[in-house]
C-alpha cells in the first residue's frame, strides 16, 4: 500500500464546495422572499466565508480552513428548515461547511492510518528477527550426539579390549622365547661342559696305556656326541624363536595401530563435546535473543492495538460523523434547490465511502499483522485478533459499498437530463461498481468532467459528481491511508 497523499484532491473538493455556494446563492435569490432577509445575509456571508479559505492555499493552513467552515456552519446552521429558498441554500451551504470539515478529519485520519501501517511494518520486521532468532535456537537444540559419542566410545571400547588382547599375546609370546632362550643359554652351556670334559680326556690319553686310551677314547666320543646333540637341540629352539619374533612385531604393530586409533575417536569425541557445548550457548543465546524479542513485539503489539483503539478509531470516527452530519444537513434542500443538494449528497456520500474504504484498508492490515504473528507461533490469541479485524474489515467494506451505491443514487435523482445527464449516469455506474455493482454500460465512456452546466460550467469536477480519473485517485488515496 502506497503513502500518497490527497492533496490535490482536498483542493479540489473545497473549489467545488465553494463553486456550489455561489450557485446556492444564485438560485436561493429567485426563490427567496423578505421574510428570508437574516438567511439570505447568513448564506452570502457564508459564501464570503468560503471565498477567504479559497483566496489561499487552504492545505497549508488547516487551522485556517477549520475555522472559516466552523464560521460558516455558526452563521447558517439557525436558518435551516424554514421554508424559503434561503433556508435551503442555508443548507446546503452548512452541509458544505460539514463536508469541507470532514474532508480535514479524514486528511487527519489518513495520516493516522499511515501511521499504523508504519507501525504494523516495523513490528513485521520484529517478528522476522524473531523467527530468525527461534529457527537457530531450535536447530542449536536439536543437535545431539549422544548417537555418535556412544557409537565411539563403543569403538574405543573394543579398541581398548583389542589392546589387552593384543598385549596378553605378546606378553604370552615374550614368555614363550624368554623361555625358549634360557633353554638355548642351557644347552649351550651344557655343550661347552661336555667339551670340555671332551678336552680334558684327550688332554690324559699321552699318559696313559694303549688299553686305557682307548678306554678314553670312547668317552670322550661320548662326551663329544653330547656337546654335538645339545648344539643341535639349541639350533633347534633357534629356529622355533626364530619363528615367534615376527608373530610378537606384528602383534606390537596391532596395539600401536590400536592405540593410534583410540587417539583419533578421543580426539572426534572431544571434538563432538566442543560442539555440543557450543549449541547449547549459542540455543542458550538465541533462546534469550528470541524473548527479548517476544517481549519487544508484545510491546510493540499493544502501543499498536491502543494507536488504533484510539488515534486512529477517533479519527475515522470523526471524519464519518462529520460526513453523516453533511449528509443529514441536506434532509432541508428538498424542494426549491433540490438537485444540487442531492449533487452534494453525492459528494458527501463519497467521502463517507472513501472513509470506510481506508477503515477497511486499516483493519485488513491488522489482521495480517495478527495473521502473522498467529502464524509465527509467538505466544497470544492472534487469531481471534486476527478475526475480529476481519469481520470489522467486512463491516467497513460493506458500509463503503452502502455508500459508493448511495452517491450513485444521489447523482441520479438530480435528474439532470441531456449530455451532462449521461455524464452523470456514467459516474453513478462507476460509484455503483466501486461499490460492488456491475452494470451495464451503455457506452463508451471517455469523457473527463462529471459537472453539469447547471451548476458550474467552469468546474472540472465535482465530489459526488466526479470523472473517472477523481473517482480512481480518491479510491487510490483512500488505500494509502
Amino acid at each position: 500500500m502506497t503513502t500518497k497523499t490527497s492533496t490535490s484532491s482536498i483542493s479540489r473538493s473545497q473549489s467545488i464546495q465553494f463553486a456550489c455556494a455561489c450557485t446556492l446563492i444564485a438560485l436561493a435569490g429567485i426563490a427567496g422572499c423578505s421574510r428570508s432577509d437574516d438567511a439570505q445575509a447568513a448564506v452570502k456571508e457564508a459564501s464570503r466565508s468560503f471565498n477567504s479559505v479559497a483566496a489561499g492555499d487552504s492545505t497549508a493552513s488547516k487551522t485556517f480552513s477549520q475555522k472559516a467552515y466552523s464560521q460558516t456552519e455558526q452563521l447558517v446552521s439557525e436558518h435551516t428548515g424554514n421554508e424559503d429558498g434561503y433556508a435551503e441554500a442555508a443548507a446546503v451551504t452548512l452541509s458544505l461547511a460539514k463536508l469541507g470539515q470532514a474532508s480535514l478529519a479524514s486528511s487527519k485520519a489518513s495520516q493516522a492510518e499511515i501511521a499504523a501501517l508504519h507501525k504494523a511494518r516495523i513490528i513485521r520486521g520484529m517478528i522476522n528477527e524473531w523467527l530468525t532468532m527461534t529457527a537457530i535456537a531450535q536447530g542449536a537444540g536439536q543437535f545431539d550426539p549422544s548417537a555418535e559419542l556412544n557409537e565411539i566410545n563403543k569403538l574405543i571400547s573394543i579398541r581398548k579390549d583389542d589392546i589387552k588382547q593384543y598385549q596378553i599375546q605378546r606378553e604370552q609370546i615374550e614368555d614363550r622365547i624368554a623361555e625358549l632362550d634360557a633353554q638355548v643359554d642351557e644347552l649351550r652351556r651344557k655343550s661347552i661342559v661336555e667339551r670340555n670334559e671332551s678336552g680334558a680326556l684327550e688332554l690324559q690319553m699321552p699318559r696313559v696305556s694303549a688299553t686305557e686310551a682307548a678306554k678314553i677314547v670312547v668317552r670322550v666320543r661320548e662326551h663329544t656326541l653330547r656337546a654335538d646333540n645339545y648344539e643341535l637341540e639349541a639350533t633347534r629352539i633357534e629356529g622355533i624363536v626364530g619363528q615367534l619374533r615376527p608373530g610378537a612385531r606384528e602383534i606390537s604393530l596391532n596395539v600401536e595401530k590400536a592405540t593410534s586409533q583410540i587417539a583419533l575417536l578421543e580426539d572426534a569425541r572431544n571434538e563432538l563435546a566442543k560442539r555440543e557445548a557450543s549449541s547449547r550457548a549459542d540455543a542458550k543465546l538465541a533462546n534469550e535473543a528470541a524473548a527479548a524479542a517476544t517481549e519487544r513485539i508484545k510491546k510493540a503489539i499493544a502501543d499498536y492495538a491502543q494507536f488504533r483503539n484510539t488515534q486512529v478509531n477517533d479519527a475515522n470516527e470523526k471524519a464519518i460523523s462529520l460526513t453523516r452530519a453533511s449528509i443529514s444537513a441536506l434532509r432541508d434542500a428538498n424542494k426549491t434547490i433540490k438537485q444540487i443538494a442531492s449533487l452534494t449528497k453525492a459528494s458527501a456520500q463519497q467521502t463517507l465511502a472513501e472513509c470506510y474504504s481506508r477503515q477497511a484498508n486499516g483493519h485488513a492490515e491488522a489482521a495480517i499483522l495478527y495473521h502473522a504473528l498467529a502464524e509465527a507461533g509467538i505466544p497470544g490469541d492472534w487469531a481471534t485478533h486476527a478475526q475480529t479485524s476481519r469481520n470489522q474489515q467486512a463491516q467497513a467494506k460493506a458500509s463503503a459499498n452502502d455508500a459508493f451505491q448511495s452517491a450513485a443514487s444521489a447523482l441520479r435523482s438530480a435528474r439532470i437530463r441531456g449530455d451532462e445527464g449521461e455524464k452523470l449516469e456514467a459516474t453513478a455506474a462507476r460509484l455503483d461498481r466501486l461499490g460492488g455493482l456491475e452494470p451495464e454500460p451503455e457506452y463508451e465512456d471517455t469523457y473527463e468532467e462529471g459537472i453539469p452546466d447547471t451548476v458550474n460550467k467552469n468546474d472540472d469536477d465535482m465530489d459526488g459528481t466526479m470523472d473517472d480519473t477523481d473517482t480512481i485517485d480518491n479510491m487510490d488515496n483512500q488505500d494509502d491511508g
